[in-house]
Order: C-alpha cells, then sequence, then structure tokens
C-alpha cells in the first residue's frame, strides 16, 4: 500500500466523525446528569426536613449549601465548570 493510498483511507474513516448527523452522546449525558441530579437533590431536601424538625440547624444548613452546589453542578454545569477553572487559574497563578 502506498503512502498516498493510506492517507486516502485514513481520510476516509475521520469523514464521518465530522458528520454532524454521528450521534455524540451528549444529550444521554445531559439526560443522566438530570436524573441523577433530582434524585441527589430529592434525598437532600428529604434529609434536611429532617434536620428541620429534630431542629439540627447546622446539619440544615449543610443540606441547604449541598443542595445549591450540586444545582449549580447539574443544572449550569458548562458555567460552574468554567467558574471552577477561573478559581483554580487564580489559585495557580495561569491566566
Amino acid at each position: 500500500m502506498m503512502t498516498h493510498e493510506l492517507a486516502a483511507s485514513v481520510v476516509q474513516l475521520a469523514v464521518p466523525l465530522v458528520d454532524s448527523n454521528v450521534p455524540t452522546g451528549a444529550d444521554f449525558k445531559d439526560w443522566v446528569l438530570v436524573i441523577a441530579g433530582n434524585i441527589f437533590i430529592a434525598i437532600l431536601v428529604l434529609r434536611a426536613i429532617g434536620h428541620y424538625f429534630k431542629r439540627e440547624w447546622g446539619e440544615l444548613f449543610g443540606h441547604i449549601a449541598a443542595g445549591v452546589l450540586v444545582g449549580g453542578l447539574i443544572y449550569a454545569n458548562n458555567q460552574t465548570i468554567n467558574v471552577l477553572k477561573g478559581f483554580w487559574g487564580l489559585l495557580s497563578g495561569g491566566n
């Protein structure tokens, strides 16, 4: 096999990767994140209600803070990732 034939076969293999009709799995990832996030938030809410009735205020506020963090990670994950990258850049001295 000649070099140009090998290059042509590699190009033919790479062309379907550029096609916009090929599924990437991004929708499935978003669906899994939303379902898992909703389940996790429901568990946090149930536990927070239990802490409220037991008058465990520190645990209650901890669950509220965790719920806000998880909500941010699930429903605004790209923005949250950008914020975390910005904080890491500040800590590490990067741009």
